[in-house]
């Protein structure tokens, strides 16, 4: 009896662990690329951000140069993404492609239909995203 109660608990809590894990892990993000977009991603969790090391600063200057940069790059027909991920996929046709963050964990990546994509790393300005924008999609930005 004892044996099978055993088991029966183990069962219990290996059905239960799997159960809690596929739950916690979400699923990737995928964005589906029509036009030049600029996925621009910072994985940092908030105990990263309050950890004293910069990141909080780095993590504000980020949002306040996406912020600034968002409505020209959108006027130019250029979409904008901003994922808090290591990684994500992008769907251009039925090509699928995986990004993954490198050392330096802040990135933008640059992807259009029919032309290489390209990524950035580290922080930048406002102007330094139009300005690669510009020089890699062709586009003239204002």
């Amino acid at each position: 009896m004892k044996q099978f109660v055993g088991i029966i608990l183990f069962v219990a809590v290996w059905v239960g662990t799997g159960y809690t894990q596929a739950i916690s892990s979400k699923p990737q993000p995928t964005f589906v690329i029509h036009g030049p977009t600029v996925v621009a991603f910072f994985p940092i969790t908030q105990a990263e951000a309050d950890s004293g090391e910069g990141n909080a600063e780095a993590l504000d200057d980020f949002n306040y140069y996406i912020f600034e940069a968002n409505e020209r790059l959108n006027k130019a027909g250029i979409e904008i993404h901003i994922v808090n991920e290591q990684s994500f996929q992008t769907q251009t046709g039925k090509k699928l492609a995986e990004f993954q963050a490198g050392k330096d964990r802040v990135s933008y990546y640059f992807i259009a239909p029919n032309k290489e994509p390209h990524a950035e790393y580290g922080v930048m300005t406002d102007e330094d995203l139009l300005d690669l924008a510009r020089k890699h999609f062709g586009i003239a930005i204002r």
